[in-house]
């Protein structure tokens, strides 16, 4: 950890230069990204842990990590040996980063916080926080750049076109749409720095980031004209006329900060959970500025009928590739071959790749064997890389991206003969995967109306899990996407039709076994009358649960029903893409089960 503690070092003594007393570095990037390009990695860069979600602070004399339960164990072990303390948040008597900075610091303080890091909204709880102890936010001085040597270049790869025979409808259909919205709200200009927003407006992807097809770009969409601001250097002859065809106007990326400073009088919509602080420090005092939650936001949650019919063709790509690799699974067990976490989830991206326009997988993939499958965003390395044996329960969450839709998948695989309780707990998340998946509610019914329907069986048994229930799902963009959830807190969007969302109960022992169960469904309608308008879910996933890990004396006769005719489904729709071997294979994982 030696080259941890200089580069803490190197920040510290810019921050003394400076006369900053502590400084915050999150994990995101300008753009409210979930992954981030290795530009934007200072948090690791900073303190050598690698998780997706985390919060290091640095003050002239310590420092400290913030994470949740999913990282925990990782951030433990990879903190180790440095001088950052770990804080589990959420845990009883564990201070907040606002609360331990107050009892740290003295009035008079500055805080650095780099405003293009941080969300409008962000900043503004922070400044209220720390004004009425007297400590001030300073969000202009740049301490990272100073501090980080060799710092990677911003990416630089072509964008390209997402064609309309995937995404349904074009460009100009799009921002149309967009426009309408910002006319009720009497707005005139829409600025965007969400990479998923802006791709699906255009129609473009790119592979700036890993797992989501998306350019590092900002987007202005104004009453008569749209810009795009991206590195000139991404386009290509083919790009350049599509926008020039679509009367798009391009503009250098780091342009956006003099477009900014031209604008006066504008009635201006800003996403302040989205948008970063330094944008908007660029546009008050000679605009109106208007908080909204982004149009785009909506609309690219409601599939339209080509998206829903690529993301359905997309499934039966992912269960082709996940029957071959069972098999394969079972196969090398029975050989006697070695097979460890990493090999697995490799084998399982080989498959996935056979299939045909594969772009990539939708996220890193979990495969948490046993005790590591306890762990809820485990992710294996090669100094912690469990050998899988044909025994205890195996967990793979794995998707893929295809240019016509996302995957999401989870499951839970019995590698020997399980026992009573993991049979129990099999069962049990099962039984609410069941109960969500066949659902049926009012218009206007909220994701977190639902969420006790996918827990009440564990929570008979005093048992929970800490994740969500459901989260929404791009098409060919991000695996996880708003603004739609399942999940405990009051999350107010109304589910509506084409929202494409998961369903995943879990339960999770730590040191024994970690059970999930994900399908993703698509929210349609299901009237029963001309006078009441009720929403029911379709499973769009296709690949069987282990029977072999059920206690069927837990199982109702409808719930029985309901997996047998899934496994049905299952049958009949893979089973035409697979050879005999493979048929008979699926044939036998997809047997009805009886009382």
């Amino acid at each position: 950890m030696t080259e941890i503690s200089n580069r803490i070092n190197r920040l510290r003594a810019t921050m003394l230069q400076q006369n900053i007393a502590a400084c915050i570095i999150p994990t995101n990037d300008p753009h409210a990204s979930e992954y981030v390009a290795d530009h934007w990695k200072a948090r690791t860069y900073f303190s050598g842990f690698t998780g997706s979600a985390g919060t290091l602070i640095v003050t002239t004399s310590k420092a400290g990590l913030w994470t949740d339960s999913r990282y925990f164990l990782q951030a433990a072990d990879e903190l180790q040996g440095s001088t950052i303390e770990l804080f589990k948040m959420g845990e009883a008597n564990v201070p907040t980063i606002a609360t331990w900075l107050g009892s740290e610091l003295e009035k008079g303080n500055l805080i650095a916080m780099n405003a293009d890091l941080f969300s409008i909204a962000t900043i503004q709880q922070y400044h209220e926080y720390f004004s009425a102890l007297e400590i001030c936010l300073d969000t202009k001085t740049d301490l990272i750049s100073a501090a980080w040597h060799n710092r990677p270049a911003l990416p630089r790869a072509p964008l390209f076109i997402h064609e309309e025979r995937f995404a349904g409808k074009s460009c100009e259909e799009k921002i149309d749409w967009v426009r309408k919205l910002m006319t009720k709200v009497n707005a005139n200009l829409l600025l965007l720095n969400a990479l998923d927003e802006i791709a699906w407006l255009f129609n473009i992807r790119g592979t700036d980031v890993d797992f989501n097809p998306v350019t590092i770009a900002y987007a202005a969409i104004e009453a008569n004209q749209a810009i795009l601001f991206v590195d000139l250097q991404k386009l290509t002859a083919a790009t350049k006329t599509y926008f020039d065809t679509h009367h798009i106007i391009v503009k250098e990326y780091q342009s956006v900060a003099e477009y900014l400073s031209s604008l006066q009088g504008k009635t201006i919509l800003l996403d302040k959970s989205k948008m970063n602080y330094a944008i908007y420090e660029q546009l008050t005092g000679k605009n109106q500025v208007k908080f909204e939650t982004s149009p785009v936001l909506q609309l690219k949650s409601l599939k339209n009928d080509t998206e829903i019919k690529g993301t359905r063709l997309a499934m039966l790509k992912d269960g082709v590739a996940l029957t071959r690799f069972s098999m394969w699974l079972e196969s090398s067990f029975a050989q006697g071959l070695c097979v460890s976490e990493l090999s697995a989830a490799n084998k399982l991206r080989g498959f996935r790749a056979e299939q045909d326009l594969f772009f990539g997988e939708s996220f890193a993939p979990i495969v948490g064997y046993k005790a590591h499958g306890a762990i809820v965003h485990y992710s294996a390395s090669e100094s912690i890389n469990a050998e899988i044996k044909p025994d205890g329960l195996l967990l793979i969450d794995s998707g893929a991206q295809f240019p016509h839709g996302t995957t999401d998948i989870t499951r839970t695989f019995a590698l020997g003969c399980p026992t009573e309780k993991e049979k129990s707990d099999f069962t049990l998340v099962l039984k609410g995967h069941i109960a969500l998946a066949q659902a049926v509610f009012p218009a206007g019914t909220c994701g977190y109306q639902l969420d006790a329907l996918a827990r009440q069986f564990l929570w008979k048994n005093g048992l929970n899990y800490g994740h969500g229930t459901g989260h929404g799902v791009g098409c060919f963009l991000c695996v996880h996407e708003g603004p739609q959830a399942i999940r405990p807190d009051a999350n107010k969007t109304p589910l509506e039709t084409g929202m494409i969302i998961s369903n995943e109960p879990g339960i999770y022992r730590t040191g024994e076994h970690g059970i999930r169960l994900e399908n993703l469904v698509l929210v349609q309608s299901c009237n029963f009358s001309d006078k009441n308008d009720f929403f029911c879910f379709e499973t769009l996933t296709l690949f069987p649960f282990d029977t072999k890990a059920i206690s069927i004396s837990l199982m109702t006769a409808e719930e029985t029903v309901w997996l047998n005719t899934y496994h049905e489904t299952v049958f009949n729709k893979l089973s035409p893409l697979l050879n005999q071997e493979e048929k008979t294979w699926l044939q036998k994982k997809c047997q009805a089960i009886h009382h």
